[in-house]
């Protein structure tokens, strides 16, 4: 897949968002709502959408496969969400990051549900 170091096989893009903060008017904060910290080409594909029943509800959880450039995934925090360009789901990173052959990055995130 990413063997030859093509850039031809980032297709996406996807919103790196992050959390923000704001003050409470109490010397406080509360969360905010996400904030878009950067846009990047990537590559998406979905690698597992099974469908389970909890309590009598039927839910797909839904995992995709993101791989980019390795100086693009220094780029994301932990507790960032995900947003492929053009959908309205919001992706969490469930896997740590794995490099391969120092210039690309794997990592896998599961669809935020609610």
């Amino acid at each position: 897949m990413a063997t030859s170091n093509n850039a031809s096989i980032l297709k996406q893009r996807i919103l790196i968002k992050r959390l923000s903060r704001t003050s409470d008017g109490f010397g406080g904060t509360t969360p905010g709502g996400y904030v878009t910290i950067d846009t990047v080409w990537c590559r998406v594909q979905e690698t597992k959408g099974p469908i389970d029943e909890r309590m009598g509800i039927r839910l797909k959880s839904t995992e995709i496969e993101i791989t980019i450039r390795k100086e693009t995934a220094d780029l994301i925090a932990n507790e960032d969400v995900l947003q492929v360009e053009g959908l309205p789901a919001l992706y969490r990173i469930n896997s740590g990051f794995q490099t391969f052959e120092n210039f690309w990055v794997k990592m896998t995130a599961t669809k935020i549900e609610g």
